[in-house]
């Protein structure tokens, strides 16, 4: 039993069974309870008895998850042989052949993955019986009676299946017998049988993929720091067997995968279903795509218990240009590079000593708003893209380089060049319901309280409070960025003059098609 037990736990791959197979077994069968025996004496007489010797064929398949139909038939003999001396002998041989169909019904099978697989069984069908006497006195003298009857019954059974691979198995089966005879009145009992099956057809599941719910199949170079923590996918594992499995999903992009990701080994209790959320690690080579192309992801989920099972899965997605931008305010904070040397280099040439270090801050950025007039950064307006097709967002030192840049381009330059020297940031995002198109503009934390906003300015309506950091509200100066080729003071005036009249006044923040999305 504790043999048993240990199969059972530890089993190997070929534990579950295969949906069809066929076998023979060796069967011992005593219907008519008489001893197997061989006797001899000296005067020349002699006894040879065999009882309940016999074989059977056997077909199975899989009807329904550890339902099987089985199909058997073979035959059993009882063999009783007297002789008297070298010429009379007596002969009885009595033959059973049943012919049966039946129901198997495997224990673990839906369990767990085992080598020792138990199970129940039941049916009924034709048994056909034979007994057959012969008689011989002499040289010549010889005595036939044959009788044969044809009857109904059934049985009742349980075995086990002892793999000993993924198809080939040893099979224990023991029955117990129901069906009358005229010949003997114990002509049921059970019968013991051992035997080899060859099996073939689909091992029955112990988890399945229920689903891949993907969730990221637009990949923008831009994002990279957020993919590396985003799912890409999530996989639901349904475990259908009775004690738990481990499952690790490992995530590869062909060539933009650093190298595979995986979730590590997560247990699924039996019978449970669980969502395994799957991440890449991403190269350098997604910073460099120029043109929109594919990419191939690779999903191999590893299963186990007793035995590793291996699942693919596989699907295209599509890897946008490094400058692609979807539209989602909330992802344009990856744009910014305030780190970048030339960015750094930049702002590090203003030198700002103010008469009052509480605004040195706001003296810093007017400063750097200064600093890109002096670069000749000139507004170039949008494009027209068609709705179906990505914007296009320059890098701070893109639009350095080539001089201009349309609203998106701006805000990101002049929010890099701020961010570099600490200066937080946050982006004005304006859907104006009576406008064609978007709008953005950039605001900025000056670190003033609201007592201290008359250092700036006497109206308090040229500068917005909010709380960027919960219960510590500070004053933020919202900046027009097209107009550029202006003074700071225009560009201020206009940012706080269309954030108090569509933010405030017409209740876009109330409403929500204006929002301010800080930029980290």
């Amino acid at each position: 039993m504790i043999l048993l037990l240990f199969l059972s736990t530890y089993g190997i791959a070929g534990g579950r069974t295969r949906s069809s197979g066929v076998g023979v077994r060796l069967n011992y069968w005593n219907q008519f309870e008489q001893p197997t025996r061989i006797e001899a004496s000296t005067t020349g007489e002699s006894h040879i008895a065999v009882n309940g010797i016999g074989g059977a064929f056997y077909f199975f398949s899989r009807l329904y998850n550890d339902w099987f139909f089985e199909f058997s038939a073979g035959g059993v003999s009882n063999v009783d042989v007297i002789s008297t001396d070298a010429f009379s002998e007596e002969a009885q041989v009595d033959a059973v052949v049943p012919l049966l169909l039946g129901l198997r019904y495997d224990f673990f099978s839906s369990r767990w993955s085992a080598t020792v697989n138990p199970y129940l069984s039941a049916g009924g069908g034709a048994y056909l019986w034979s007994s057959n006497f012969v008689q011989q006195t002499g040289t010549a003298e010889q005595q036939l009676r044959i009788e044969t009857e044809f009857k109904t019954g059934y049985y009742l059974g349980a075995g086990l299946n002892l793999a000993l691979s993924s198809r080939v198995a040893l099979n224990f089966d023991v029955r117990r017998h129901f069906s009358e005879t005229r010949f003997n009145d114990n002509s049921d009992g059970f019968a013991f049988a051992v035997g080899v099956a060859y099996m073939w057809g689909k091992q029955r599941e112990f988890f399945r993929i229920k689903d891949i719910k993907w969730i990221v199949q637009d990949i923008y170079p831009a994002y990279y720091q957020f993919y590396n923590s985003y799912p890409l996918a999530l996989v639901t594992i349904e475990n259908r067997i009775g004690q738990a499995i481990e499952v690790n999903v490992v995530c590869d992009i062909t060539q933009f995968s650093e190298r595979p990701r995986e979730t590590g080994y997560l247990r699924i209790p039996g019978g449970q279903t669980k969502d395994i959320p799957v991440t890449a690690y991403w190269n350098r080579s997604l910073q460099q795509v120029n043109n929109r192309e594919t990419a191939i992801v690779d999903l191999q989920i590893h299963a186990r218990t007793g035995e590793e099972v291996l699942k693919q899965s596989s699907t295209e997605i599509v890897i946008h240009s490094r400058n692609a931008w979807n539209g989602d305010v909330d992802k344009l904070g990856f744009f910014l590079t305030p780190e970048d040397q030339t960015i750094r280099q930049l702002s590090r040439q203003v030198d700002i000593t103010p008469d009052s270090t509480a605004v040195a801050t706001f003296e810093r950025a007017k400063a750097l708003f200064g600093l890109l007039q002096q670069h000749n950064i000139r507004y170039l307006p949008d494009p027209n893209i068609p709705f179906y097709q990505d914007d296009r967002v320059q890098y701070a030192v893109e639009t350095l380089d080539l001089g201009h840049g349309d609203c998106d381009d701006l805000v990101v330059l002049y929010a890099s060049l701020l961010e570099s020297v600490g200066i937080h940031t946050a982006f004005v995002d304006v859907e104006d319901p009576q406008q064609e198109l978007a709008h953005l503009y950039l605001m900025f934390n000056t670190g003033l309280t609201p007592q201290q906003g008359a250092k700036i300015s006497a109206n308090s309506k040229r500068y917005v409070v909010r709380e960027s950091i919960p219960g510590r509200p500070t004053i933020w100066i919202p900046v027009e960025t097209t107009l550029i080729g202006e003074s700071f003071e225009v560009a201020w005036q206009q940012g706080a003059m269309a954030f108090l009249r569509q933010a405030v006044l017409r209740h876009g923040l109330a409403e929500r098609w204006v929002r301010i999305v800080d930029s980290h």
